[in-house]
């Protein structure tokens, strides 16, 4: 006997696997000490106004022919 999934419950599942990788990856980073003190010095720069918009190093750095952000 086979059973189909509908083109609804194919999305839940693949949106409940790409949310289990996530979490995979967010315990991965709580669990190494050094990478979690890395990534809250970074927020705290970001929260301080320490960054520029990465259009604004690409125009820097003279590479707007080579790199191509999409949002």
């Amino acid at each position: 006997m086979t059973t189909m999934l509908t083109t609804e419950e194919k999305e839940l599942l693949t949106r409940a696997a790409n949310l289990m990788e996530e979490l995979l990856e967010t315990i991965e980073v709580s669990e190494d000490k050094q990478t979690a003190k890395e990534l809250k010095a970074a927020l705290k720069e970001v929260d301080q106004g320490k960054t520029r918009p990465i259009e604004e190093l690409i125009k820097e750095l003279g590479l707007e022919k080579d790199v191509h952000i999409s949002c």
